[in-house]
């Protein structure tokens, strides 16, 4: 029985820490309730937008730096939690990004094709992408890692 109280604590205390293997730009980190993201990202201001996978994109930022270049974040929201956070940039940022996700996350996976560029990364907490396409603006997308069970698939 004190297994099992002891393992539902540490489960709990897991779901409720920021996710913080990674420095992120603008001070936000994955796990963050409400409340501490408005504490860590001065320009946070409220917005109410639906946002991938069911989660609501409830706050965003303007003004992040990031190696010089200028980001537009949104943080989706889930459970309480920061799940997702979604930088915006100009289009001529995506090779000083990609140089900041290798810094950062390491050698990435890359597809190249006529429908743009992609450079993703992943660890044990996250999960981590880059996106290019013709004409719109430069994504980089962390969010929660979440790996299903095959049974669930």
């Amino acid at each position: 029985m004190r297994t099992v109280l002891g393992l539902a604590a540490l489960a709990a205390l897991l779901v409720a820490t920021p996710v913080r293997a990674q420095v992120l730009p603008g001070g936000a980190q994955l796990g963050m309730t409400p409340e501490q993201l408005q504490q860590a990202v001065p320009t946070l201001r409220a917005e109410r937008a639906r946002a991938p996978r069911g989660f609501t994109a409830a706050w965003s930022a303007t003004g992040i730096d990031l190696a010089g270049v200028p980001l537009t974040a949104s943080f989706a929201m889930a459970d309480g939690q920061v799940q997702r956070i979604e930088y915006l940039a100009a289009p001529a940022a995506y090779d000083a990004l990609l140089q900041w996700g290798r810094a950062t996350f390491g050698p990435e996976m890359a597809s190249n094709g006529p429908e743009g560029q992609y450079a993703s990364w992943s660890n044990d907490a996250l999960d981590a992408y880059l996106q290019r396409t013709d004409g719109s603006p430069v994504r980089l997308v962390v969010k929660r890692r979440i790996l299903k069970d095959a049974s669930e698939l």
